[in-house]
């Protein structure tokens, strides 16, 4: 949240979060954007597979009374292709599934098993987001991730594969990599 606040808070956003379980990366940004930038024209979307999470995330925009627009959505599969954002930012599921049963148990046996399970390596969700994003950025648009603490070096690798270009990561407040961001292309990609 604070790093797209840096990023984006001298114009207004249209940011589409991905994964968006309870809302609360994209509720974040839009209210803090409001409140303390005084931006106006903001849009957001929050897309989930879960309708679960969606109840949650509705509520979540109700009681913060700010306004966001759920698709239940096995990623972009119902995204419109025509609309186009400044942002896209995910915090997809990314524990390998063969990690999972050691986690630490207020995660283990707290968040839904669909919001861990990252697949085999992990990467899974990075894989297809990357591959698909591009279709959905402004040019010079951004993607974001939240990653695993031993993962900035693979979702680089991907999005730089992808054609992203200026890919940072950015460490969270234990020092550990926490966030991997990468600009669209300057040109559109025409596959």
């Amino acid at each position: 949240v604070e790093l797209v606040l840096q990023e984006q808070k001298d114009k207004d956003i249209s940011i589409l979060d991905m994964c968006t379980g309870s809302g609360c990366i994209v509720l974040s940004i839009l209210k803090m954007c409001k409140e303390k930038y005084y931006m106006t024209d903001l849009q957001g979307i929050g897309a989930d597979v879960s309708e679960e999470a969606l109840k949650v995330a509705r509520e979540n925009s109700r009681r913060l009374e700010v306004p966001v627009t759920w698709i239940q959505s096995d990623l972009f599969a119902k995204i419109p292709e025509e609309e186009k954002y400044d942002v896209i930012v995910s915090n997809p599921p990314y524990i390998e599934t063969a990690v999972i049963d050691t986690l630490q148990e207020e995660v283990r046996l707290h968040d839904p098993y669909i919001a861990l399970d990252g697949k085999e390596d992990g990467l899974y969700f990075y894989r297809r987001i990357i591959s698909e994003a591009d279709k959905y950025l402004k040019p010079q648009g951004k993607l974001m991730f939240e990653i695993g603490c031993d993962q900035a070096e693979a979702v680089e690798e991907l999005m730089k594969n992808a054609g992203y270009e200026q890919i940072t990561v950015k460490k969270d407040l234990a020092g550990l990599d926490r966030v991997v961001i990468g600009k669209k292309n300057q040109e559109e990609n025409h596959v």
